[in-house]
This record gives C-alpha cells, sequence and structure tokens, in this order.
C-alpha cells in the first residue's frame, strides 16, 4: 500500500538524515580544531602569508576543507532531510528557499545569516585566490564565522533530534569554547 511505502520512505529519510548528522558532527569537532590550531596566526594580512611555513599552509587548507564540507552538509544534505520528514516539498526550491524555510521551522537562526555562510563557501570554492590581500580576507572570515556555523549545525541537530527524530540521537550540540580560539 502507498502508507507503507511512504512509511519506508521516511524511515530511509531519516536513517540518512542521521547518517549525515553523525557524519557532520565528525566535521565539526575536527573544524574546531582546526581553528584551534591556526588561531596564534591570526589575524592575517599579505605580508604574513607570504611568511606562512608549508605546515601552516596545510593547515589553513584543512580549515578550508572542513568549513566547505560543514556548509555543505548543512545546506544540502541536513536541510533536504529535515525538510522531506517535515513533508516540504524542495524538489523546485532553491537553496535560499530552503534556507527560509529552515528558519521559518525554526531549525535555523535568521540571525546567524547563513546565507551568508553560504556566500563565503562559494567564495572558498570558486574564487579562491592567489592575490595574497585577499587570501588573508578570506582566511580571517572563515575563522571568525566558524562559530557561527557551527551553532546552525548545532541549531539543525537539536531541531533534528527534537522534532523529526523524537530526541533519539545520539549525538550532542558542538560546544564551541570561548577565546582566544576565536579572535578575528
Amino acid at each position: 500500500s502507498s502508507v507503507t511505502e511512504n512509511q519506508d520512505g521516511k524511515v530511509e529519510v531519516l536513517k540518512i538524515l542521521t547518517e549525515n548528522l553523525t557524519a557532520s558532527a565528525k566535521v565539526a569537532k575536527r573544524l574546531l580544531w582546526s581553528c584551534e590550531r591556526v588561531a596564534g596566526l591570526l589575524p592575517l594580512d599579505a605580508k604574513k602569508i607570504d611568511l606562512l611555513t608549508d605546515e601552516q599552509e596545510e593547515s589553513f587548507d584543512a580549515l578550508l576543507l572542513r568549513f566547505n564540507s560543514l556548509t555543505a552538509m548543512v545546506q544540502d544534505h541536513i536541510t533536504r532531510g529535515i525538510l522531506t520528514l517535515e513533508e516540504e516539498d524542495v524538489s523546485k526550491k532553491s537553496q535560499r528557499e530552503r534556507r527560509e524555510l529552515m528558519e521559518r521551522l525554526g531549525a535555523l537562526k535568521p540571525e546567524l545569516k547563513f546565507g551568508t555562510l553560504v556566500a563565503l563557501r562559494n567564495r572558498i570554492a570558486h574564487f579562491y585566490p592567489d592575490e595574497n590581500a585577499t587570501q588573508a580576507e578570506i582566511l580571517n572570515e572563515v575563522h571568525r564565522r566558524t562559530k557561527d556555523l557551527i551553532e546552525g549545525f548545532n541549531e539543525a541537530l537539536q531541531y533534528a533530534d527534537r522534532k523529526v527524530c523524537n530526541n533519539t540521537l545520539d549525538l550532542h550540540p558542538i560546544v564551541v569554547p570561548p577565546a582566544p580560539w576565536g579572535r578575528p
């Protein structure tokens, strides 16, 4: 019957959402570790970019990769899973429309301005510059906005647990430590 198929479909979406939330929690923890690792090198400027060692550049590369990954996971996979389980038709909706739906549902706080995190991710993914001043600006911003990104993940996680998983998730919000890791 169609009811059984619908239930099976929901079970599968819930399973995938849980896997995505679990993977995202791991990325979020590694992202925090990357932020702590580069904190002493910030803020960067064009001159400092030229002075980075290979190991320091690798640390910043890891930060960018993890920021990019977590943003994509929240924007794409977690959002799609939550909205599907909330019986929202997302097939013809833009990323912005999906984000706005998540905000209306209470799964993302509008004040986090998640759209600006996505724009930053796109700057990294599509326009990562060779120009030192712009590169420094992007790296400083990624470091500064990581707290917002993790808070956005935590909001989606808590919403998913509360609203679509009936408090059955064995995942907890990622605790962001206070400064000095988050210096501008």
